[in-house]
């Protein structure tokens, strides 16, 4: 991994690399409205409530929680599925192909005028972060399937760094940013595949509005990896059956108050999978078809993140917000088969993945399926439960 140099000058590059778009068609709140802190004043922010804030922590953790658990396949109450490999970001059956597969990063829009997204509900991971004025923005991983399409394809932001970075050796796909931005990804270990780059595999929809109307070929994307390519290891491991987790207790699903846009994932029993809302409708994508399909999840991981504003302005005029995600620790909600587990997130350094553990220290194991992370300012989220 590029890590010379790195970590001289990072965090004021960090506050720094922040992209201004050009201005979106949509209105946006006040960005200060988020309660979001300004980089220039003290950076000590506190949680919306008293377990946040016994819970959460700035510093470095002190060790490595407990990762022995492995990547098994999902088993059946009668018994385990024939012995077979499976996908390391999704712990599902896959050819056996899919382990040595490439790992393609895409940026994507979220805001009104980019939904609905295509190809976003094929990610095997989905990383949810706010962006400026109270909007958020996706990172979404393909390894295990890749669709032919995906869009709006939109900028990097500084908070992309660390999350790209442990993903060592993926294809990077976004729509350019600022000169900080750029100076920070020569610095990660991933093949840039942005429209500066590969501006032929790009093109512009003419039925949506710009610039939420970029499109990626990812298909062509995935041919720019490297020939030969390391096995992928998975982030976290996966349950061995379908019951229920001690640890848990059952919920209706989770929301998320980001300023501008108010998310929600609802429980589906019998389709096994968190429903995902924007604003009290149904978040709904394009399939490779061109149709509508329902946005959903098996696991849904809400990391409470501290955010910066920073001194950067979008073309609206709203400062952009940084997070906090280079390391440390802070309490997360693991959402799975129903059930909520109350947890933490830590990660030693920016060089590895987040970590999501238990009240023990045990790396807690993910359902078998895809897997959405909301990096979600402190105090934003509320847990919905059975009888609300």
């Amino acid at each position: 991994m590029k890590l010379s140099g790195f970590a001289i000058g990072l965090c004021s590059l960090l506050l720094t690399a922040c992209a201004a778009d050009a201005p979106d068609t949509y209105p946006a709140k006040d960005p200060d409205s988020t309660g979001l802190e300004s980089s220039s004043t003290t950076t000590n922010a506190t949680s919306a409530s008293s377990t946040q804030d016994a819970q959460s922590s700035d510093a470095a953790p002190t060790s490595v929680p407990d990762s022995s658990a492995t990547t098994t396949s999902e088993q059946t109450p009668g018994g385990p599925l024939a012995n077979q490999p499976v996908a390391p970001y999704r712990g599902t059956p896959a050819d056996p192909s899919v382990l040595a597969a490439p790992q393609l990063a895409l940026k994507i829009d979220n805001a009104p005028s980019a939904v609905p997204q295509q190809g976003i509900q094929e990610a095997d991971i989905v990383f949810e972060e706010l962006v400026e004025g109270g909007l958020t923005r996706f990172l979404a991983i393909f390894q295990s399937q890749v669709p032919e399409s995906v869009g709006p394809i939109r900028s990097g932001r500084s908070s992309d760094i660390p999350l790209l970075m442990p993903f060592d050796g993926a294809l990077f796909g976004w729509s350019g940013s600022n000169w900080a931005f750029r100076r920070l990804l020569e610095t990660v270990a991933i093949t840039d595949v942005g429209l500066y780059k590969n501006p032929a595999q790009y093109w512009r929809k003419e039925d949506r509005p710009a610039p939420s109307n970029l499109w990626a070929r990812a298909t062509q994307l995935i041919g720019e990896a490297e020939d030969e390519i390391s096995p992928v290891e998975p982030l976290w491991p996966f349950r061995e059956s379908p019951q229920k987790d001690e640890a848990g207790r059952k919920v209706r699903g989770v929301e998320v108050d980001w300023g501008s846009v108010q998310v929600s994932f609802h429980w589906v029993e019998d389709k096994n999978k968190w429903q995902r809302f924007q604003n009290g409708n149904r978040h709904l994508a394009l399939n490779r078809s061109g149709d509508e399909v329902e946005v959903a999840a098996q696991n849904v991981i809400i990391q409470f993140t501290k955010y910066l504003l920073t001194n950067e302005v979008d073309g609206n005029g709203a400062r952009i917000p940084v997070a906090e995600l280079s390391e440390g620790s802070g309490t997360a909600w693991i959402l799975k088969d129903g059930q909520i587990t109350e947890g933490r997130w830590m990660k030693p350094n920016i060089t590895v993945h987040t970590q999501f553990v238990d009240e023990t220290g045990k790396a807690i194991a993910m359902a078998p399926g895809a897997t959405w992370v909301l990096l979600a300012p402190r105090g934003a989220a509320t847990i919905v439960e059975i009888d609300d």
